[in-house]
């Protein structure tokens, strides 16, 4: 029993013993944290950090520098469709083409300009700094803007600068610092070169100035604009009518039946019964008429009847050449006099004649825009005489009557390129009408009511277009080019007249070739 307490106790203090040498460093490996999660902790932040998604790998980032008050022009590397400044009051752009801008210096500072593309991707960035100059007082900023408002004299001759270096044929254009405005002076060779002066100009000036154009263009720009006015129009009129007049007297009276309007004011109930009734009365078109007389009593019946069918057929083709940016207008036509009822001294009225103009006419404003592209504002208009709407009116022995005007007329402003049409106008209109005229009760009777009622009937069509189509075009020095509806004219002699009935008589012929050759 002995030996085995010792043994006992032995063991036991060598279990003390293990547990203070160990004790604190297996409690500090206790707290310590786990090895595997060492490597989780961030040791170096650019290991870890993934590329900022504001810069891609294909987009260019650009410095430049650029001194306030003064531009220069970019190129892109792709066509943009976008191009914004952070910060327009330090630099601002002018899209010059699709792949070209041109960047102002307004007032010192540091901006970033970035061009885009339709989907939304970045093309090139540049990191714009102004350094000091002569700011821009357009953008009303602060510390760098002159007292005085207005443009310096240093922004006109970096805008002239930039003109004659961008634009073809612009060396002789002169720019002008009037307070806030830009005046253009000189002359341009074209239209298109005239518009990128301008583009240049307004971006030196800003969005509070102005650009005055006091250019001349050496190559003035004509458009021949062809309006072609086409209707049809048809009507259709039928008409029956029965009317009936019996007059007859028995004692001292006397009585009168009339039916339908056709014999209104013809065979009048009032006429005397001894009288006969078709006696004396007006002819009327489209009516048959019968009479029977006997004694005191007369009997007269007419048909009124009418079929009629019409065709109006309108082609007008006017064509008319104007400057670009001027108005021009004709008229082929005439003019018809309206009296005016003025002021007269007591009992008289003064009468004054207008006159006003009739045919077919044409106004005009084309204005190019671009290479092939045109403004056009047009008023094209057909009108003729008509009876329908006429006025009468009275006057001493007699009356005088006004004729009404039927009128087709559009007037409007669109956009579209040379040799382009357009149906600027258009009408599609239908009408019927049927009327019917009885004499209550028995003109509903069947078979033997059509004798006692007038039926009328009309029907119309009508379709109308206008087109335009404009042209632009240069002047020939070939005047034998242009041709005339008198080319080759002759009139008839009498012996084309008499034995040949003709009104013009045959021209001779012209060879196509120069003379000397021969035409086989």
């Amino acid at each position: 029993m002995r030996p085995n307490l010792s043994l006992a106790k032995l063991m036991s203090a060598a279990l003390c013993l293990a547990t203070v040498l160990t004790g604190p460093d297996a409690q500090a490996q206790a707290q310590a944290p786990a090895p595997a999660a060492a490597p989780a902790a961030p040791a170096h932040p650019d290991a870890i950090a993934p590329r900022p998604a504001a810069q891609p790998p294909a987009t260019q980032t650009q410095s430049i520098s650029i001194a306030a008050g003064s531009g220069m022009l970019l190129r892109l590397p792709q066509a943009a469709a976008t191009v914004m400044s952070a910060d327009p009051a330090v630099a601002r752009v002018q899209p010059a083409s699709p792949t070209s801008l041109f960047l102002m210096g307004v007032a010192p500072g540091r901006t970033t300009v970035v061009a885009t593309t339709d989907n939304g991707s970045a093309i090139v960035q540049y990191d714009v700094a102004v350094t000091g100059g002569t700011p821009r007082p357009a953008t009303g900023g602060g510390g760098g803007a002159p007292a005085t408002p207005g443009l310096s004299s240093a922004t006109a001759m970096a805008a002239q600068n930039a003109i004659t270096q961008f634009v073809g044929g612009a060396s002789g254009v002169r720019v002008r610092a009037t307070g806030t405005a830009m005046v253009l002076e000189g002359t341009v060779p074209t239209a298109a070169a005239a518009q990128q002066t301008n583009a240049i100009a307004r971006g030196y000036v800003g969005e509070k100035g102005t650009v005055t154009d006091n250019m001349t263009v050496l190559e003035s720009i004509q458009v021949n604009v062809r309006v072609r006015i086409a209707e049809i129009s048809r009507t259709i009129t039928r008409q029956l009518g029965f009317n009936w007049q019996a007059l007859g007297k028995g004692g001292n009276w006397q009585f009168g039946v009339l039916t339908g309007a056709a014999t209104s004011g013809l065979i009048s109930p009032l006429r005397p019964l001894g009288l006969s009734a078709l006696s004396g009365a007006s002819a009327v078109p489209y009516q048959l008429g019968a009479g029977y007389t006997s004694g005191t009593r007369d009997i007269n019946g007419i048909v009124d009847a009418l079929a009629a069918d019409q065709l109006i057929s309108i082609l007008a083709e006017p064509n008319l050449t104007a400057q670009s940016g001027e108005a021009a207008s004709f008229l082929a036509g005439g003019e018809f006099p309206i009296p005016v009822a003025g002021n007269g001294n007591g009992s008289t009225t003064s009468i004054t004649v207008d006159f006003k103009q009739f045919g077919v006419s044409l106004a005009v404003v084309p204005t190019v825009l671009s290479s092939g592209r045109l403004n056009l504002r047009v008023r094209p208009e057909v009108s003729e005489l008509s009876s329908v709407g006429a006025v009468s009116v009275p006057v001493a022995g007699g009356s005088l009557t006004i004729p009404a005007l039927t009128v087709r007329r559009a007037e409007t402003t669109i956009e579209l390129g040379s040799g382009q049409s357009f149906a600027i106008a258009g009408l599609l209109q239908k009408s019927s009408t049927d009327a019917t005229n009885a004499l209550p009760g028995i003109g509903e009777v069947p078979v033997l009511g059509a004798l006692f009622k007038s039926n009328d009937f009309q029907r119309g069509e009508s379709e109308l277009v206008i087109i335009v189509t404009p042209y632009i075009v240069k002047p020939t020095s070939n005047p034998v080019a242009l041709s005339a509806p008198t080319d080759g004219f002759r009139p008839a002699t009498d012996l084309d007249r008499i034995l040949f009935g003709r009104q013009v008589a045959h021209a001779p012929s012209q060879t196509p070739v120069d003379a000397g050759f021969i035409l086989k």
